[in-house]
C-alpha cells in the first residue's frame, strides 16, 4: 500500500468514526424527542433523522469513495461534514452549550479526516495534472 492509499484509508476511517459517533448522537437527539409532545417532540424527531442520515452518508461515502481516493467523495465529505460541524461549532459550542474540549472532539477527528484524505488527493491531483 502506498503512502496516497494509506492516507485515504486513514482518512476514510476518521469519517468512519465520526459517522459512528454521530448515529449515537442521533440516537441521544431521539430519546430527548421522546420526552417531548406535540410539535416540539416532531421537531426533535425530524433533527434525530437529519443526524442520523448525515451520520450514514458519511459512513457510506467514506466505505465507498474516500476509501479508494476517489475525487467526488473527497469533495463530498469534505464539503458536507465540514458543513454539519461548522454549524455545530457555531451553534452549540461557541455560546458554551457543552465545554469546549468534548464540543470540539468531534470536529478534530473531521480535521483529521480532511488532512489524511488531503494528503492522499494532492498526489492524484498532481498525477492528473501531468497527464495534460
Amino acid at each position: 500500500m502506498n503512502r496516497s492509499s494509506l492516507a485515504a484509508a486513514l482518512g476514510a476511517l476518521c469519517y468512519v468514526g465520526w459517522g459512528v459517533f454521530h448515529i449515537g448522537v442521533a440516537h441521544d437527539i431521539y430519546q430527548l424527542g421522546l420526552k417531548q409532545a406535540g410539535i416540539a417532540q416532531g421537531r426533535t424527531f425530524q433533527l434525530a433523522a437529519y443526524m442520523l442520515t448525515i451520520a450514514l452518508f458519511a459512513i457510506a461515502v467514506a466505505l465507498i469513495g474516500n476509501w479508494r481516493n476517489q475525487r467526488v467523495s473527497y469533495w463530498m465529505n469534505l464539503c458536507v461534514i465540514g458543513w454539519a460541524d461548522a454549524v455545530w461549532v457555531v451553534v452549540v459550542v461557541a455560546p458554551g452549550y457543552v465545554p469546549l474540549l468534548r464540543g470540539l472532539l468531534p470536529p478534530l477527528v473531521y480535521l483529521f479526516g480532511a488532512a489524511l484524505t488531503t494528503l492522499a488527493y494532492r498526489p492524484w491531483l498532481k498525477s492528473r495534472r501531468a497527464a495534460r
